[in-house]
């Protein structure tokens, strides 16, 4: 399939770089709108928004990070743990500026399952309803998000 320059240019910014090492799209070969839009779907099917999920997962991420690096309990069988990091890392999309890199697991203790949340990430929900490709360190399913921190 022949890409479009403008296809080709997200593809890039979505890809490795200096400031996201592997980048935003994991191992998924599927373009960044092919991604977004199977997720809004499985969100629809939730019975829920982007916006609503951000919301938990901001939540999550902001209780952590308030226990300056102490495993908190978001709610029972699922705990959060903040990690601070050093420097800023660029959204894919331009115009919407730089994020701390710190991050919090969120963890539940049933299956061992984690989520990944950044800042980064949870803006990447609320403005464009992109929850990174499959295979990305820091993808986060719509039905888990729901399940850890919903």
């Amino acid at each position: 399939m022949k890409l479009s320059p403008e296809e080709q240019e997200q593809v890039k910014l979505f890809g490795p770089s200096k400031f996201s090492a592997d980048g935003f799209l994991g191992n998924d070969t599927r373009l960044p709108h092919e991604i977004i839009t199977e997720d809004e779907e499985t969100v629809v099917t939730l019975e829920t928004t982007c916006e609503k999920i951000a919301d938990f997962l901001e939540s999550s991420f902001n209780k952590a990070e308030a226990a300056f690096g102490d495993t908190i309990e978001i709610k029972p069988g699922v705990s959060a743990t903040y990690f601070e990091a050093r420097g800023k890392i660029p959204s894919p999309y331009r115009g919407d500026g730089v994020f701390q890199k710190g991050e919090t697991i969120v963890t539940d203790s049933a299956s061992g399952n984690t989520i990944v949340l950044t800042r980064l990430g949870i803006n990447l929900i609320r403005k464009h309803h992109f929850f990174q490709g499959h295979g990305s360190r820091y993808r986060i399913d719509p039905k888990r998000a729901l399940a850890y921190c919903g």
